[in-house]
């Protein structure tokens, strides 16, 4: 039987682009992540590619938000598509040519965010335009499980590669998916949206997205929580650290740990895809967001293989169930002409949080070491969790299926 938004023709085939898209894009996470490591073998370089992705993440969300809905939708995506596949093919043959430094390196992660933050916001605000209202938290969901799949196939495929071959050919296979995703794109007919013409990309038109943020504490507290969480509690920089050095199980390893998280995350998002929409919503954030916390901490000094894939699994788990919930709070409660805007503010506590937290990783790796980042950075996101608890409207929040979704401010 399959999910409820997988019924819709125009659902499947944005999900199943993007779930190659996503597996072409561990790719090049991996293989730079690995390449840079052996270059400088430096966890503090590891960190400064989150900080390169960071920077135009944060910096230009609200664009990307204000674009979402002021031009169509897929539009907007190809053109990111476009540059992104130009980034691939030059990293490809860069490296092909034994020419590439940390520097060209940090220059590509600059490159593909700055196309990635312009489509994320449009990414995900298209979504409530290929299925009904009904079907939205699996939607949600299962849009979240696409990201997932790809962490989960493409990690181990990307070491796999990297152990027989180099980071060239990795490079390689993600340029292949953003051309198998540009040709989704042409082919999905979405229901037509809301858009606000070039008058949405103005002073104004970002003021009215703050204007209808600051009337809903709860979207807004749950925001903290996702940048919180994710800036102390991730710890994807440290991997080819603990990969190479701490567990001794190379880059093949390496794939397994990445995939790790994202085998936890698939397993709860495809769960969360099949279930309605859980009245006491609050609970379901906070909860699993403090397993992420504590299962962080306990692999921060795990020495077994088998037990580090575990804790992963279930930061994954639980990172993936308090995400749905969040995802699926900010689509019902927000009106369709501003959602490319709220999820342009949302993509800077989503992205920036982890790619932050990777520099942060970095950091205090090298003042702390290795170990000692990592279970600080889980205490870190428990305390957040703890700050985030202390907000009534948080612990009795309840997103019932009669919720209505307010009109804009204006």
């Amino acid at each position: 039987m399959l999910p409820p938004a997988l019924r819709h023709l125009d659902f499947r085939l944005f999900w199943a682009g993007l779930v190659l898209s996503a597996v072409g894009t561990q790719f090049t996470t991996v293989a730079m992540a690995w390449q840079i490591y052996e270059l400088t073998n430096s966890p503090l370089q590891i960190g400064f590619l989150g900080l390169a992705r960071a920077v135009p993440q944060i910096g230009l969300a609200l664009l990307g938000g204000l674009l979402a809905d002021a031009i169509d939708r897929r539009r907007l995506m190809v053109f990111a598509q476009l540059a992104q596949l130009s980034v691939s093919l030059l990293l490809a043959v860069l490296s092909f040519a034994g020419a590439v430094t940390p520097e060209m390196l940090y220059a590509a992660a600059v490159l593909s965010a700055f196309a990635g933050t312009l489509e994320q916001p449009a990414r995900q605000a298209l979504v409530p335009n290929l299925v009904p209202r009904e079907d939205l938290t699996s939607a949600m969901a299962l849009n979240s499980a696409q990201r997932n799949v790809g962490m989960t196939v493409g990690p181990p495929l990307a070491g796999l590669l990297l152990s027989i071959a180099s980071p060239s050919w990795c490079y390689a296979a993600n340029a292949a998916t953003w051309v198998a995703m540009l040709g989704v794109l042409l082919l999905i007919r979405s229901r037509a949206q809301a858009m606000v013409g070039r008058a949405g990309v103005s002073l104004n038109a970002v003021k009215e997205g703050f204007a209808f943020l600051l009337t809903q504490p709860v979207i807004l507290a749950f925001m903290v929580l996702d940048f919180g969480a994710t800036f102390f509690g991730s710890s994807t920089a440290l991997y080819p650290v603990y990969a190479r050095d701490i567990l001794a199980v190379g880059p093949t390893g390496l794939g397994i740990l990445y995939a790790s998280n994202s085998i936890g995350s698939l397993v709860a998002a495809l769960a969360m895809g099949m279930a309605a929409t859980p009245r006491r919503t609050g609970l379901w954030v906070l909860v699993p967001v403090t397993c992420y916390a504590i299962c962080t901490m306990v692999f921060a000094f795990s020495q077994d293989f088998l037990l580090s894939v575990l804790m992963l699994a279930g930061t994954g788990a639980g990172n993936m169930v308090g995400s749905v919930v969040r995802g699926t709070t900010n689509q019902v409660l927000t009106p369709d002409q501003l959602r490319g805007r709220v999820a342009a503010v949302n993509s800077v506590f989503t992205m920036g949080g982890p790619q932050l937290g990777q520099f942060e990783s970095g950091v205090a790796a090298a003042l702390l070491g290795t170990q000692a980042s990592a279970f600080v950075g889980g205490l870190g996101a428990l305390a957040v969790v703890v700050g985030v608890a202390m907000v009534p409207q948080v612990r009795h929040f309840s997103l019932v299926e009669g919720t209505k979704t307010p009109e804009a401010a204006t």
